[in-house]
């Protein structure tokens, strides 16, 4: 088997399932209700036992060793009464750390065996698993080892051990609702890595019942020459249909047919459309861009069109409109097929919160609100690296600790808040916590210090703060840890985010808690924009931060605070002229004012004139090195000439 082809598969799904071993472990942990253990350790040793069946299937030994051991460490854990929880616990959570580990390494091409660093850790859940195994061999209530043994068997399956009793102590309805059946499974022909996706329908069949036959037998599918057909004999109650499904879930399943030892008409699946199929991300973008190019020819096409004045002009006008008409809705389908929801990344912090809490001696509720909000795919691997840092930030800097808290009159467990909100055309992310705050005049000192602000200077408002707080190298900690100190993290945060065409914004009270809210587009790929001309160029103002824009009159200009502005229905917004900006002469005679709003300010652009709104298919770049760091893109338009995007959280 070509590893390398499939190596890339093997860590997405391994992913998937260590992420579900650190969401059950956490969940284990918080639980005080004994009854649930068993179920806890099932799903903990379904998800392990099935990386370890991927493992294999690839000869990544390294990860399949490490599988093996903490699968004999549950093993033990659900054989008898559990002892040592805490120890267990922790044991687990290193072992998933481990599994992660080597799962990269085996992706990396270093899979023929175990890290030595990870040497000493298998040697722990190696003791602890001998231990369990002594004290329940010793225990007085002690299954036989014949019952031991079925106990194995089964909940290896997936059955937690409430099912195991239940079924022993001769329950005649649990009996009769067992059936056998026969599962004839069919993988798609350019299925990649048959093998892992066979193992991934068994893990499936597992958590529904007790496997008693597989045919080829499993040692089979490692080899090349396994097409993908293979047949399941499972013990279970569920439905045929819900037995498909479950199937079907696994992805990359051609057909699937469910038939019960008495006589029944057999459900071909091989008529019905697959609901889902797993495409390369690298397709959707090479599909995006090509949208991209067609949303430009529309553009091109429409004026074109429209200065027709003949029957065949009015006929290819009307086409043309049709045409755009379709390539909107293609634009919408395609970006639609590029939204995920932003659990994908939430999921990966309540980890991280628990083991920087435990480090910091704190206790901290984590929640996550909005998990279904959806951003394209870029934008949400991109946002992974700003939110880690400010989840830190609240966690080191904000939340006090436990007898802090209690003096301060607070709860000794502090709340740490990251929610989604969509919000018309953009999304939003806050990190919220319920801490100390940020000391205003402490930050205020120190940037005294470093010259970030004028001795004159007697108060920082949010904004004032925030920029204070995003200066390279900024930071009030008296050392540096492994968590923070080192004066990056706003810094990362804003520079991040405004890559991003996005805004970062502060809110703080001091002894309350601080807010951290980011301003995401939804997408970056194609957007909506109002187009402007400045001199002879055309720039596009993105339209989700236009308020409204103004016919200019030199008579709506007053002064305030000892700067040009207007007022709009009561409101002081102050006057940018773009010109000025741009380092061009300034003319008496600007005719519009685009009202923008941006990190929660409102600015006035004076702009020469008001050309359209059309959508752009945005082209990022990094800014050159010492220019001025007004753009974030360009497009091109319909008449093939460029365009800058402004970056109006660089103007405002």
């Amino acid at each position: 088997m070509d590893q390398a082809k499939y190596a890339e598969l093997f860590r997405t799904e391994a992913r998937e399932h260590l992420a579900e071993l650190d969401a059950t472990l956490l969940t284990f942990e918080q639980d005080g209700d004994s009854a649930r253990v068993p179920e806890y350790v099932a799903s903990l040793f379904r998800n392990t036992h099935t990386i370890k069946g991927m493992a294999a299937a690839m000869g990544y030994r390294g990860a399949e060793r490490m599988a093996h051991a903490l699968e004999t460490l549950l093993d033990g854990a659900r054989r008898g009464p559990l002892h040592a929880r805490d120890a267990l616990l922790e044991l687990l959570f290193d072992g998933t750390d481990a599994l992660r580990l080597c799962v990269d390494d085996a992706v990396a091409g270093r899979g023929e065996s175990l890290p030595p660093v990870l040497i000493p850790l298998l040697q722990r859940v190696s003791a602890f698993s001998h231990a369990t195994d002594d004290q329940s061999d010793s225990a007085p209530d002690a299954p036989h080892h014949d019952d031991a043994r079925h106990a194995h068997a089964t909940v290896s399956a997936g059955v937690p051990e409430t099912s195991l009793e239940a079924e022993r102590s001769g329950r005649a309805e649990s009996a009769a609702a067992l059936v056998e059946r026969t599962v004839a499974v069919r993988l798609t022909a350019d299925c990649p890595l048959k093998g892992v996706r066979a193992m991934l329908v068994m893990a499936r069949l597992e958590s529904m019942g007790s496997i008693s036959a597989v045919v080829p037998a499993q040692t089979t599918w490692q080899d090349d020459r396994f097409d993908g057909a293979f047949t399941v004999h499972v013990h279970t109650a569920s439905e045929a249909e819900a037995i498909e499904q479950a199937v079907r879930g696994a992805g990359d399943v051609a057909r699937v047919v469910v038939a019960a030892p008495a006589p029944r008409s057999a459900r071909d699946a091989s008529s019905e459309a697959l609901r889902t199929v797993r495409v390369d991300r690298r397709r959707l973008d090479t599909l995006l861009e090509l949208v991209g190019e067609l949303v430009i020819n529309r553009d091109r096409l429409l004026p074109l069109a429209e200065e027709a004045d003949t029957s065949a002009g009015r006929l290819l006008s009307r086409a043309a409109h049709d045409t755009a008409r379709l390539i909107s809705a293609l634009q919408d389908e395609v970006l639609q097929a590029r939204m995920v929801p932003v659990g994908h990344v939430f999921d990966r912090f309540p980890r991280l919160v628990r083991d920087i809490a435990r480090d910091l001696g704190k206790d901290v509720q984590f929640v996550t609100e909005g998990r279904e909000i959806e951003l394209d795919r870029s934008l949400l691997d991109a946002i992974a690296d700003p939110l880690v840092h400010l989840l830190r930030n609240a966690l080191d800097h904000g939340i006090e600790d436990p007898t802090v808290r209690r003096t301060a009159g607070k709860s000794p467990s502090g709340q740490l808040v990251l929610r989604a909100v969509r919000d018309r055309s953009t999304v939003i992310l806050q990190v919220e916590d319920d801490g100390r705050g940020i000391d205003r005049a402490a930050i205020l000192r120190r940037a005294k210090r470093q010259g970030l602000v004028a001795e004159s200077v007697m108060e920082l408002d949010d904004d004032a703060l925030l920029h204070v707080l995003a200066a390279a190298g900024f930071s009030t900690a008296r050392a540096v840890t492994a968590i923070s100190g080192r004066g990056v993290g706003v810094d990362v945060v804003t520079t991040r985010v405004r890559a991003l065409g996005g805004t970062l914004e502060l809110e703080t009270i001091e002894g309350q808690g601080t807010v951290f809210t980011l301003r995401l587009p939804v997408t970056l790929a194609i957007t909506r924009a109002l187009l402007v001309r400045v001199s002879d160029a055309t720039y596009a103002l993105p339209a989700a931060h236009v308020v409204e824009v103004l016919e200019y009159t030199p008579g709506m200009i007053v002064t305030a605070a000892a700067r040009e502005s207007i007022t709009l229905r009561d409101e002081i917004i102050p006057l940018l002229h773009l010109r000025e900006r741009f380092g061009l002469p300034r003319r008496p005679d600007d005719s519009y004012v685009a009202v923008v709003e941006s990190g929660g300010r409102r600015t006035a652009l004076a702009v020469d004139a008001l050309l359209a709104q059309q959508d752009i298919v945005v082209k990022p770049f990094d800014a050159v090195r010492g220019s001025a760091p007004w753009f974030s893109g360009a497009t091109v338009l319909g008449d093939g000439t460029p365009a800058l995007i402004v970056d109006l959280g660089s103007l405002t």
